[in-house]
């Protein structure tokens, strides 16, 4: 599976925890498959697994879930856009781009 396949499904999925199992199994995978770009799909695996840690035992609200869903679907997305060019500039930057707005968000992962 790649990274573009994993976004489209994790935008289709619905929000909350399993979501994340999913996601997070998945980017274990293409760290083993695609060790280039471990780096990407490590930062999305550590999102992912936080979240689950945080929210699996918990009742959170459906808008809660879904905002959430959103936020880590803009970073799914800014870093596919980086992967699809195969430019290392471009996915470092990408990478730059995502912690930098992980870091001004309310740090829910």
């Amino acid at each position: 599976m790649t990274f573009s396949e994993v976004t489209k499904t994790f935008a289709t999925s619905l929000p909350g925890t399993d979501s994340y199992v999913k996601l997070r199994k998945a980017m274990r995978a293409l760290i083993q498959e695609d060790p280039k770009n471990a780096s990407v799909y490590f930062l999305i695996f550590g999102f992912a697994r936080t979240y689950v840690m945080l929210y699996e035992d918990q009742e959170v609200s459906p808008q809660f879930a879904e905002d959430n869903q959103k936020l880590m679907l803009s970073y799914l997305n800014i870093l596919d856009e980086a992967l699809n060019k195969q430019d290392a500039q471009s996915i470092y930057q990408a990478l730059n781009k995502v912690v930098n707005e992980y870091e001004n968000s309310k740090k829910v992962f």
